[in-house]
């Protein structure tokens, strides 16, 4: 009989536990950038891009040949499944947003103004009332004297001045007047989005020709000019991670002579001058041909040699993942 209660009592635990299903667990994800509905609505093109960014943060997708296109894009799985998923491109000309696609939000129906219904006030008729008849005038008694009147006459007779006394002259000095300036109610109207500037910052001086070195030297590379492009390094140059200067010039000289076309775009440079008389420029390269892509943040030394700033270290210090080339 015991046996047969502890049967029991284990058969019906397994058929308990059958009806149960168990997963893994899995949490929700949100991915891409978080499109606020408010600041999405502020979107209209005439903005730049400053205050795009100021409304929407970086765009998640932003191609380097291509700058005119932003893409935003927002996705939201909940316990694994697909939840939300939002899309907004904007498109540039120059410095201006032109046009606006993708998941906007709809505009509210204008709500219908109710008529007024006034209704008309009745003035109560004042009621006339009788004229009372006018009194006669009272009759002093001959021998009572006129009331002097209040006002005319004062409680305490001012004292006499004395003869040819100078006039009162008040011993501190005046106050100067000052014009408080007018304040135009009406034009006192909040911001939607504070202005932004839209120039943008110049290089130093002496840095200008540092850039103009660099960008001769990203050109050469672009039209496949060997001897341009040689010619922007310095004889005391050497090669990232050691080696000849010859060898590195024929393996630089292949890569050249085998692409069919290059495409190199410089970003965001940096000029540090230091203190040997040397600058360094720190900048994001990116680079394009018909056989290989890639995207890095590059660092040049460069020394000025009668007039023009020639490279003698380059560097690449780490690589742009989150860009595609």
């Amino acid at each position: 009989m015991r046996h047969f209660l502890i049967s029991a009592l284990f058969l019906s635990l397994l058929a308990g536990c059958s009806s149960v299903n168990i997963g893994p667990h899995r949490i929700d994800v949100q991915q891409g950038n978080a499109l606020d509905q408010e600041n999405v609505a502020r979107l209209k093109t005439g903005l730049s891009r400053s205050q795009v960014r100021f409304l929407l943060g970086t765009p998640l997708v932003v191609d380097p040949f291509r700058t005119d296109r932003w893409d935003y894009v927002y996705v939201y799985y909940k316990a694994g499944k697909l939840a939300e998923k939002k899309r907004i491109t904007l498109f540039f000309e120059g410095d201006t947003l032109a046009r606006i696609e993708g998941d906007l939000p709809a505009a509210e129906p204008a709500a219908k103004a109710e008529p007024k219904t006034e209704t008309p006030t009745v003035q109560p008729v004042a009621k006339a009332k009788p004229t009372p008849a006018p009194l006669a005038p009272l009759q002093a008694p001959a021998t009572a004297a006129p009331e002097p009147a209040a006002a005319a006459t004062p409680i305490v007779s001012p004292l006499p001045s004395p003869k040819d006394a100078p006039a009162y002259v008040d011993p501190r000095p005046p106050a100067e007047l000052s014009l408080q300036p007018e304040t135009d109610v009406a034009k006192l109207q909040p911001a939607v989005i504070p202005p932004f500037s839209g120039t943008a910052p110049t290089a130093a001086a002496g840095d200008a020709a540092v850039l103009k070195s660099l960008n001769e030297w990203a050109n050469a590379w672009a039209q496949r000019d060997s001897a341009a492009y040689f010619s922007a390094y310095d004889a005391r140059f050497v090669p990232q991670g050691g080696g000849s200067r010859a060898d590195w010039e024929t393996r630089k000289r292949q890569s050249l002579n085998a692409a069919k076309s290059i495409e190199i775009k410089i970003d965001s440079p940096a000029v540090k001058r230091v203190d040997d008389g040397t600058a360094t420029v720190s900048f994001n390269q990116y680079f394009r041909s018909d056989r290989y892509s890639d995207a890095v943040v590059k660092q040049l030394r460069m020394v000025e040699r009668d007039g023009r700033w020639l490279i003698v270290e380059e560097k690449v210090l780490s690589i742009l993942r989150d860009v595609q080339p």
